[in-house]
C-alpha cells in the first residue's frame, strides 16, 4: 500500500496487492478484474520477487474501489493487515528487541509497504505519535483510502508485535471530512480529530516504545535483517536502476550487449528487465542507443578509426554505424570530428 517511501518512483513488492486481492476475491470479484489496466498477472501475486510501480498500484486501488463500492476500504484492508502478510519483513519486525526497534525498521526498510507515503515518529510530553504524510498528489478517494489503510495497518501490525492491542490515545486525520468521524471512532476505539494543521497520526503512550517484544530473538533478527537489505536493494528507484543498466551495457561492449546477457548480469529474466524499463519510461533499445552514442563520441574524439569504432560498438559494418550516428547527432562521424576539432 502507498506508505513509507522516500521516492515516488520506488518500486514495491506485491504483498499489499495480494491482500487487496484476498479481500475483493472474498466478495466474489475475479483477480483479473482487480488487475485490469496493469501488466500484473494473477500468477504474479504468488511470486515474492515480483515488483510493482506506483502507477500500477494506484490503478489496482481504483479498480478495488470500483469493484467493492466500499466507503472505508482502507479500514477494511488495514484491519486485515497482519505481520505474516509481509513475509520476511514481518518476521524481521517480530524478532526485534522492542517496539521502538521494530518501528525503526519501517524507516530503514520501506519494503513491501508500497510507494506513496512517508512515516514519522514524534514524541512530546510522554506521548508518541506515528505520522503519515503523502509524497505525491492523488485523487481524494485514493488519498482517503491510503491514510485509512496506513493508520489502521499500523495499529494491526503493532498489536501483532506486542501480542496485545495497543491502547491508542488518539487519531488525527488532516484531510478527511469530519462527517465520517463516527466510523473512525468505532474502529480505533479512541477520540478522533480532524485537524488540518496537524499531520495524520496515531498516538499512544510513549512507554510502549520500550516494551520488550515477546518474540525477540537477536540471532534470527540479524539473519532476517540481512535478507531485508538484499530485498531493499531491488526496490531502488528507477533512476538508480537505469544507471545500473547503463553501466552493465557499457561493460559489455566488447561482447555485444544484448537484452539477454544484460538481464542475466542483473540477476533477472529478459521479460522482467523489459517490464522494469517500461515502468521507468524507456526501453533496452533506447538505453543501448544512448550508451553507444556516448561511447562513439569518446572514441571519435580520441581519433579512433571509424571502422574500429563501429566494430567496438557491435555494428555489423561501418555503414550501419554511420547511419546510427547521424540519427543520434544529426551529422556523420566525420562531420562530428570536424566540428569538435574547430
Amino acid at each position: 500500500m502507498p506508505t513509507l517511501c522516500d521516492d515516488i518512483d520506488r518500486l514495491a513488492t506485491l504483498h499489499f496487492i495480494a491482500l487487496v486481492d484476498a479481500y475483493t476475491s472474498g466478495l466474489g470479484h475475479g483477480t483479473a478484474s482487480l488487475l485490469a489496466g496493469t501488466e500484473v498477472l494473477p500468477q504474479d501475486l504468488e511470486d515474492p520477487d515480483k515488483l510493482i510501480t506506483p502507477a500500477e498500484e494506484l490503478m489496482i486501488l481504483r479498480n478495488a474501489l470500483r469493484l467493492t463500492g466500499a466507503r472505508h476500504l482502507g479500514l477494511e484492508l488495514g484491519s486485515r493487515c497482519r505481520l505474516a502478510a509481509y513475509g520476511i519483513f514481518g518476521f524481521t519486525l517480530l524478532s526485534s528487541s522492542d517496539l521502538r526497534a521494530a518501528l525503526a525498521l519501517f524507516f530503514d526498510y520501506p519494503l513491501p509497504l508500497g510507494t506513496g507515503f512517508s512515516l514519522g515518529l514524534e514524541q512530546e510530553q510522554g506521548v508518541a505519535s506515528l505520522t503519515v504524510s503523502a509524497n505525491f498528489a492523488m485523487e481524494d478517494k485514493l488519498h482517503r483510502l491510503a491514510i485509512e489503510f496506513c493508520l489502521t495497518a499500523l495499529q494491526s501490525v503493532i498489536a501483532d508485535l506486542l501480542y496485545r492491542p495497543l491502547p491508542v490515545l488518539g487519531v488525527n486525520f488532516n484531510a478527511i471530512d469530519q462527517p465520517v468521524a463516527r466510523s473512525y471512532e468505532a474502529h480505533f476505539s479512541c477520540p478522533v480529530r480532524f485537524d488540518p494543521s496537524k499531520p495524520n497520526s496515531l498516538s499512544f503512550d510513549a512507554r510502549w516504545l520500550d516494551y520488550p517484544l515477546p518474540c525477540a530473538h537477536a540471532v534470527s533478527h540479524r539473519e532476517m535483517k540481512a535478507r531485508c537489505s538484499t530485498l531493499q536493494s531491488r526496490l531502488e528507484s528507477p533512476r538508480d536502476f537505469l544507471a545500473n543498466v547503463r553501466s552493465a551495457i557499457c561493460a559489455r561492449f566488447d561482447t555485444s550487449p544484448s537484452l539477454t546477457n544484460i538481464a542475466a548480469s542483473m540477476a533477472c529474466s529478459s521479460k522482467t528487465l523489459q517490464r522494469h524499463l517500461r515502468a521507468a519510461g524507456t526501453s533496452f533499445h533506447e538505453l543501448l542507443g544512448e550508451a553507444r552514442y556516448q561511447r562513439a563520441q569518446e572514441l571519435l574524439l580520441r581519433q579512433v578509426p571509424i571502422t574500429r569504432v563501429a566494430q567496438d560498438l557491435g555494428f555489423s559494418e561501418p555503414a550501419a554505424f554511420r547511419r546510427a550516428f547521424q540519427r543520434w547527432s544529426g551529422c556523420t562521424p566525420s562531420q562530428y570530428r570536424s566540428q569538435v576539432r574547430h
